[in-house]
């Protein structure tokens, strides 16, 4: 017994010794091959400059692998090579992506493993494509002016809807918290920014259905085996976080890792220095020969919107009535002034604006299928027809990229006047419309200086001006507002003056033009602060190949009774997707005599 126990302990301590050489040999060659330096373990690691963007501690397998790639990457050969648990628990069941690279680098021989969740998501994904989805902006939710960018894991079945969306999001609910709370801590890494992957139905029913927002699909050249390399990431940063900012380690930002992960021969960070706007990434991906195709997923309001503009007023208020429960859909059936195709189009509008309603809360799900049934039993007696045209906006990466720079010459009360300007971000009422959300501006750190007879003064700087005109229609009725923050002309004296404001109007208008009324309270700051509220009245007159006329003029009202008329024009003509040629003028109460501004600008986005 006593020879039996030592031969036993013979082999053990071979064992243990020619796993420790083993353990040795490949820290060896990986050290000779470099592979702590190579930039696809930097890739792994979400390591830029040397310090990982990952905050969770529980990433890294080195006590300081946040910052130590070759002490990260040594921990993580020694833990492939000698584990101890051979089930989920495994070290490469937990980082397939980092035992898989290390193992074809070092040709390594590892034990067999047992990763029974990660071969039963992989299974259920079935990974043979990838998809970038850009998510148009809401028109009326601030949060998401700028739009959305997730992926899309295809798998070998036909049906999209089938396949997995694979999101970053700030681990926060934007419309259960402060807007002020969130925009905050949004901006300054306030919330943990989590990895998820759910159905792609899901996320349509969220960004599409429910937040009214158009879908644009990108279809994405990578070969098989690089999605399962990217899917072998996603597993690895499925329980991990890092914090969230809203500039630039954003939604988007964080899909180019796992982009790069799965061909690391495209740069789609180097892209980007200080922010990174969603629709910005589509541009980039592009610009990297990624894109192969690209289609559209309308919302269910553009939906609603092209039936109202095949409908007359009477067919408008027949669908809401049926979405309603007034009116039963035996009437319309049994209307002998209404063809066949526009029973149709009533009936089809209704159902779609039950689903609707459905989402947005406002009908309980009972009551709901009842109706929709009856409805869609009521479609179906009267057979095929004509589907509604649905018109296509025109393509996000047609519209201008996000930075605009700008300078101008004119006129100021009969003196010449110079202008040269910079924005980072990103859109204006009087910029083209091509390729954004028309009625919707968001403007951060917009800077514009001015040379005259005074010298270079700033003639605007504005820290946040963000503006929603949402038309009213038949089936919707949004309000319209804005906010502004900054230094501009708009005050009594003749010197950039500080001040913010927030309003809200109403706004109605079709295809070729829209027009809007607005009440804004306002706070201008000088040598003390005054109060003022000032009611305005504008419109935008589309023209033409991307080009615009937008006009406003008001009035303003101080607290200490005075007076101030207000008016503005600008005439955009739109060169190419990034320059324009705008003519504006400007006039403005001043205290001792009205100024009057005429420039000619061009515009340069880039």
């Amino acid at each position: 017994m006593f020879r039996f126990f030592a031969v036993f302990l013979s082999l053990l301590s071979c064992a243990v010794s020619l796993q420790a050489n083993g353990t040795e040999e490949a820290l060896a060659k990986a050290q000779k091959l470099g592979l702590a330096q190579s930039r696809y373990w930097h890739l792994l690691l979400h390591m830029p400059d040397g310090v990982s963007e990952i905050d969770d501690p529980a990433f890294f397998l080195a006590p300081d692998g946040k910052t130590n790639a070759e002490a990260e990457l040594n921990a993580t050969i020694s833990a492939l090579l000698n584990e101890t648990r051979f089930d989920d628990n495994a070290t490469g069941c937990l980082y397939p992506a980092r035992r898989y690279w290390l193992r074809e680098k070092l040709s390594l021989s590892l034990p067999h493993l047992q990763c029974r969740q990660y071969d039963r998501l992989a299974a259920q994904v079935d990974p043979r494509a990838v998809t970038l989805v850009f998510s148009a902006a809401h028109i009326n939710s601030p949060a998401s002016m700028f739009g959305h960018t997730f992926l899309r894991i295809d798998s070998s079945y036909r049906s999209k809807m089938l396949s997995h969306a694979v999101n970053y999001a700030a681990g926060a609910d934007p419309d259960r918290e402060n807007g002020v709370v969130f925009a905050i801590k949004g901006l300054f890494g306030g919330y943990p920014g989590l990895y998820s992957m759910l159905p792609y139905y899901e996320k349509l029913k969220e960004y599409r259905d429910s937040e009214q927002r158009d879908m644009w699909e990108y279809d994405l050249d990578f070969t098989r085996d690089e999605v399962m390399m990217m899917m072998r990431h996603i597993w690895e940063l499925k329980r991990v976080y890092n914090w969230y900012y809203f500039f630039d380690e954003n939604c988007s930002y964080n899909m180019f890792w796992l982009m790069e992960v799965a061909r690391p021969s495209v740069h789609l960070r180097e892209h980007f220095v200080y922010h990174v706007i969603p629709m910005e990434t589509v541009h980039a991906t592009e610009e990297e020969g990624l894109v192969r195709a690209k289609h559209f997923r309308p919302s269910k309001r553009t939906i609603l919107l092209a039936y109202e503009a095949v409908l007359d007023a009477n067919g408008e208020r027949t669908a809401m009535a049926l979405a309603d429960g007034s009116t039963q859909p035996e009437t319309v059936l049994a209307d002998a002034g209404l063809t066949a195709q526009q029973k149709r189009y009533i009936l089809e509008a209704a159902s779609e604006l039950a689903q609707y309603r459905l989402m947005k809360g406002t009908l309980d799900k009972p009551t709901y299928l009842e109706r929709y049934h009856a409805i869609l039993s009521a479609r179906a007696s009267l057979g095929r027809g004509e589907k509604v045209p649905v018109a296509r906006p025109a393509n996000p990466d047609e519209g201008h990229r996000a930075t605009r720079a700008q300078a101008g010459s004119g006129w100021r009360d009969g003196s010449p006047v110079q202008t040269l300007g910079i924005r980072p971000a990103y859109h204006d009422l009087g910029d083209s419309d091509v390729g954004f959300l028309r009625g919707t501006q968001i403007e951060f750190f917009d800077l514009l200086a001015r040379y005259d007879r005074d010298g270079l003064v700033v003639e605007k700087a504005t820290i946040l001006s963000i503006v929603s005109i949402a038309p009213v229609s038949a089936f919707f009725h949004p309000f319209s507002w804005r906010t502004r923050v900054g230094w501009d002309q708009e005050g009594t004296d003749r010197r950039a003056t500080f001040s913010a404001s927030v309003g809200a109007g109403y706004s109605t208008g079709n295809e070729k033009s829209y027009a809007y009324f607005m009440i804004d309270p306002e706070l201008f700051v000088t040598d003390e602060a005054v109060a003022a509220v000032r009611g305005s009245l504008g419109a935008v007159l589309y023209t033409g190949g991307g080009s615009k006329l937008y006009a406003e003029g008001g009035r303003r009202l101080y607290a200490d009774g005075s007076r101030q008329w207000t008016a503005h024009a600008v005439q955009t003509f739109r060169l190419s997707q990034n320059n324009a040629l705008k003519f504006s003028f400007d006039y403005v109460d001043k205290t001792d005599a009205p100024q009057r501004t005429f420039m000619i600008g061009l515009h340069h986005y880039y």
